[in-house]
């Protein structure tokens, strides 16, 4: 469960067209995004079954990415983040999540090429389990949450095609993850109709599909979950 609300909240990129490679930097603009905050409703089975909300905040030579989301009837989920403005990869992180009287914190910082922190962990019925965490980092990736919200910002042309490790902050761990254009669609959700490109994320369990808007600023207005009737659709601001 934990794996599958992870790739929910945070399962997102990729293009439209034929297949041209690239470094998931180049071309990456965030004035071509919109990046404020937004808030969604997650549709689970044809029922209102959560919300989400996700925005950058602009802090002299760092962004602070934040997202709180909730799903019926008892997972919680908060985290935050300071990146820096431009490498896009993270400083630390804090994550905070239930499931019932189920829990887990993260919170991790990179400095020096190492990655220092605590997890603290309880299952249902279990004690407390804390994992101190002090390694050389080999693989500075960014984060996977961080991806939410540059995915906007990708040079989303016909053909583009790229993939790059995240870093999964539940599992404490670098993934890989490709992105590849699809095709475009009209997209209906509160906030109105939308033309958008339609972004496939593949490699990761389950994967997502992400609409983004064709027009600039883009904006993020709808996300499925492969396999499962399960997406969220972006509110009116």
């Amino acid at each position: 469960m934990k794996k599958r609300f992870a790739a929910i909240i945070l399962g997102f990129t990729a293009l439209y067209g034929t297949a041209v490679h690239g470094e998931w930097r180049d071309g990456l603009d965030l004035k071509d995004a919109d990046l404020s905050l937004f808030r969604m409703v997650m549709i689970s089975d044809g029922t209102e079954s959560g919300a989400m909300e996700y925005g950058w905040t602009r802090i002299g030579n760092q962004y602070l990415v934040e997202d709180r989301t909730r799903m019926v009837p008892d997972i919680l989920e908060s985290a935050s983040a300071l990146i820096d403005a431009k490498t896009l990869l993270p400083y630390n992180v804090m994550v905070k999540f239930s499931m019932g009287n189920s829990m887990m914190n993260v919170d991790l910082r990179w400095s020096g090429g190492n990655r220092q922190g605590q997890i603290i962990s309880r299952r249902h019925g279990d004690g407390e389990t804390v994992r101190d965490i002090d390694l050389v980092e080999d693989n500075y990736a960014p984060l996977r949450m961080a991806t939410l919200g540059f995915v906007a910002a990708l040079p989303l042309k016909d053909g583009y095609r790229t993939s790059f490790d995240w870093f999964n902050a539940m599992a404490n761990r670098t993934e890989k993850v490709s992105i590849e254009s699809a095709s475009r669609a009209n997209v209906t959700s509160p906030a109105g109709t939308f033309e958008a490109h339609k972004i496939e994320l593949r490699g990761v369990t389950p994967e997502n599909v992400v609409y983004v808007t064709t027009q600039k600023p883009r904006r993020i207005v709808r996300i499925d979950v492969v396999g499962r009737d399960m997406y969220f659709l972006r509110l009116a601001d």
